[in-house]
């Protein structure tokens, strides 16, 4: 400690990072097994709200600014998010799902647009390792054709880099 510093300026300068959630748009979180989770505004495909989970008790600053423009912009991921989930579609659809008879749970992605995926995805939680770059989160949703597994999307640079099923929005790596 410097002289006439307090512990908690102390603490304010050595721990940083412990802060930067302070005063933060989003203040509903709570530690849950070493991880930060809040609740964001997410309102695209159908979904009221998002759970986000931070993989760490610290909060930086890449965080932040990958949270404020996922939750500003999230209207401009529904184009991407629905071409790669359409595309994932219609390999599992060929694949195997065009075994089943129900056209409503299982449509045909051949004879229906990407649209389709409008009603058949929903995200639940947005995920982000400990340490991060800017852009890098995952986005899993519940879905109707990957109903046991979830679906998992990849994000690198605010783009989709790999949509499968639900650990893809879970098995990021810290840098």
């Amino acid at each position: 400690m410097r002289t006439g510093e307090t512990y908690e300026e102390w603490h304010r300068r050595e721990f940083p990072s412990q802060y930067v959630w302070e005063n933060y748009l989003y203040p509903e979180f709570g530690n849950s097994d070493d991880q930060l989770v809040c609740r964001l505004p997410i309102h695209i495909f159908g979904s009221n709200d998002c759970q986000l989970i931070i993989d760490n008790l610290e909060f930086s600053q890449n965080h932040k600014t990958t949270i404020d423009y996922i939750v500003a912009n999230q209207e401009s991921f529904i184009k991407n998010i629905r071409e790669q989930v359409f595309e994932y579609y219609t390999f599992l659809w060929n694949d195997y799902l065009n075994e089943f008879e129900d056209e409503i749970k299982y449509p045909n992605p051949q004879i229906n647009k990407s649209t389709i995926i409008d009603g058949m995805i929903k995200p639940s939680q947005i995920y982000m390792a400990g340490k991060i770059e800017e852009g890098y989160f995952g986005i899993c949703f519940r879905s109707t054709f990957e109903g046991d597994h979830g679906l998992g999307i990849e994000f690198r640079n605010y783009k989709v880099k790999n949509v499968g099923a639900g650990e893809v929005g879970f098995s990021l790596h810290s840098d």
